[in-house]
This record gives structure tokens, C-alpha cells and sequence, in this order.
């Protein structure tokens, strides 16, 4: 087996990874990112990129679908908001790659369809970590940045389903080109259009709601049926998938990591933020940069400090508003509170976010 040594690797290729090392070549650096899969992929996921990140995506000729506004609806309530600044939607079919692209012009060496057999975590601070791929080669590095929901080598009880995602894409829809997000009890879905014309179609719902059906696809089109709007808008385009998107998901929060020399953990190793603040890809853009910028200066213990405090907040907050959105006997009247008090909205939304 042969060894190569860099000074960061980057296990997982999903938005975080990418943006770190992104964020290390513009740094100078040249860091080997390690992906099991390969790009494009779909994955379950509103694809709603809140205002924060744009500036970044469009310096990196990244130009997401613009969406400046909101509409909130529950079957008899409705909500519009209109963001600080422009939004956006993009597929990770588009993004990934896009990412990926920029990445490897830059400087980083991407390795894909490739496995992370093993990781040994230096135990000193002047050793190194020693990583084991699945293609047969073993790399050495002084720092590593994980930004994969599985950590390798590391035993920790996976935590119980509480939802369910579901993801599609649909074509034809009549839409005004805003984020829409629909208010069930127990569940919510969100529209938003990505590219080409596409829509994405994605929707959280709390297990013991999706368990009372047969199949999860039963589930899904009778609540789509419990809204007049969302039933009408669909029903007029078209579903580009054979069948719906389905992945469990756990339940949300800042995640325990190991304390290793070295390692910095962002994306879904760090934190999992509810769907409802459309803020998850934004987080993981956010931080993989400054994963990449701690990692060159500081400790990880001081990136992980930095990063629980700049969380805790608002996932107190995102997480208040994810169960108005499951409640939509809640929601409704906030929806209407909030039509006579604008500022209402964009407290929430600020709440919701983190500084940049």
C-alpha cells in the first residue's frame, strides 16, 4: 500500500467538503477530498439556498435560480415575505458538480467513488492521521476535516428515525417563481424552483404520521390532497421522477463528536437544522469555509467552540419554528400576526440564521 501525505483531507464530498476545499485552495493549500459516490446525485433536500451564501456561489460563477420571497400556507391561512436580499434554488445535480468543478480547478485533488475503510486519529500532536481508502492506498495527514454524517472508525449508536424526507421534481407547475412552504399537521412540504424550468418538491413529516399509511408514497399524495393550493399546482404539472425520494431522518440538533487532535467536523458530522429554516445548505457552505479557515490557524477545539456557540441560538429558534410547521393550528394565527406585523417575519428569519 502506498502513502502520500497532505496537510488536510477531507472525507465526505457533499456541500461542506466541497466548500472547504474550496475555501483551502483560494488559501493556497492543496487538499485531497474523499468522496463514496460520484457526481451528479440526487439527494433528499429542498435545494433552497437561503440569501447568506449567494455572494459566495456567485464569486465562484455559481448562479443559482433567483427567489426573493416566501409564501407560508396552511389550508385557509397564507403568508407572503419578501427575503433581505435575493435567494436561491439549485439541484444538487447542478451544485454538486459545480462545486466539484470549481474544487479541482483550484488546486484540490477530489477522489470519487471511493470509501474510507478506515481512519486511525493521531494521538500526538506532532504525528499524523492515518486513512485507509477502499481503492487500496493509505494517506497521511496532519489535519482532517469530516463532513460525513457516518464518521469512520467510530462507534456510536445510529439515533432513532423521527421523520421521514421526501424529495421529487416537478415540471409545468403554475408558480411565481417564490419559495412556497405548506403547513400540515404532523408534516410540511416546500416548493422551490431549481433550474430549467424544474421545481423542487420536498417534504418533512414526523414518522408516527407516515407510519399510519401502507407505504410511504400513500402517505404523500394523500397530503398533498389536503391542500386545494398545493393539490391544484401539482395536478397541473408534471413529476419528472419514476417515484418520490424517501429517507429517514433523525432527529435534529448540534451532534456529539470525539474530541480528536486535529479534526474538524462540519455538514452533518457538526449539525442538522430543521428543513423549515430553508438554512441546511447554507450551513454547510458557511461552514466548510470556515472549517478550512480555522483549520490553517487555530484548533479544531477552537472551530467546534466556535462553531456550538454560533449554532445554539439559532437552532433553538429553528427549531420552534419547525414545530409551528408541523402544527398548523399554531402557524395559522402566526400567519396572521404577522400580516399585521411585518416585522414579525423577518425577526424569524434573522432568528433563524447566522451572522456572516
Amino acid at each position: 500500500m502506498s502513502a502520500m501525505k497532505r496537510k488536510i483531507v477531507i472525507i465526505g464530498g457533499g456541500i461542506a467538503g466541497l466548500c472547504a476545499a474550496i475555501r483551502l485552495s483560494e488559501l493556497g493549500e492543496t487538499p485531497i477530498l474523499i468522496e463514496g459516490g460520484t457526481y451528479p446525485a440526487h439527494k433528499v433536500c429542498g435545494e433552497f439556498l437561503s440569501p447568506e451564501c449567494m455572494h459566495l456561489l456567485h464569486a465562484w460563477h455559481i448562479h443559482p435560480t433567483p427567489i426573493s420571497q416566501a409564501i407560508l400556507r396552511t389550508s385557509k391561512q397564507c403568508l407572503s415575505f419578501t427575503f433581505p436580499s435575493i435567494a436561491g434554488g439549485m439541484s444538487h445535480m447542478q451544485l454538486d458538480p459545480a462545486l466539484a468543478k470549481h474544487a479541482a480547478i483550484s488546486g484540490a485533488k477530489i477522489y470519487t467513488s471511493t470509501q474510507v475503510k478506515a481512519l486511525h486519529p493521531k494521538q500526538h500532536a506532532k504525528e499524523m492521521h492515518q486513512i485507509n481508502l477502499s481503492n487500496g492506498e493509505t494517506l497521511e495527514a496532519s489535519h482532517v476535516i469530516i463532513a460525513t454524517g457516518r464518521i469512520p472508525s467510530y462507534s456510536l449508536q445510529a439515533p432513532a428515525t423521527a421523520y421521514m424526507g421526501f424529495k421529487t421534481h416537478f415540471r409545468q407547475i403554475p408558480s411565481t417563481g417564490a419559495l412556497e412552504m405548506f403547513s400540515f399537521p404532523g408534516a410540511y412540504l416546500g416548493i422551490a424552483p431549481v433550474e430549467n424550468g424544474i421545481y423542487n418538491v420536498a417534504c418533512l413529516a414526523h414518522i408516527k404520521s407516515v407510519n399510519q399509511w401502507s407505504h410511504p408514497t400513500a402517505f404523500i399524495e394523500n397530503l398533498i390532497t389536503q391542500n386545494p393550493h398545493l393539490h391544484a399546482s401539482l395536478a397541473q404539472g408534471k413529476n419528472l421522477f419514476d417515484q418520490w425520494m424517501v429517507a429517514s431522518v433523525p432527529e435534529f440538533g448540534i451532534k456529539r463528536t470525539p474530541d480528536w487532535l486535529d479534526t474538524f467536523f462540519i455538514g452533518d458530522a457538526a449539525v442538522t437544522i430543521p428543513p423549515a429554516c430553508g438554512n441546511g445548505l447554507t450551513m454547510a457552505i458557511l461552514g466548510g469555509r470556515l472549517a478550512a479557515e480555522y483549520a490553517l490557524v487555530r484548533t479544531a477545539e477552537d472551530f467546534k467552540a466556535m462553531w456550538t456557540k454560533r449554532c445554539t441560538s439559532q437552532m433553538f429558534w429553528g427549531k420552534l419554528l419547525h414545530r409551528l410547521m408541523l402544527n398548523p393550528t399554531y402557524s395559522g394565527p402566526l400567519y396572521r400576526l404577522a400580516h399585521y406585523l411585518p416585522s414579525l417575519s423577518q425577526k424569524v428569519f434573522n432568528l433563524t440564521r447566522q451572522p456572516v
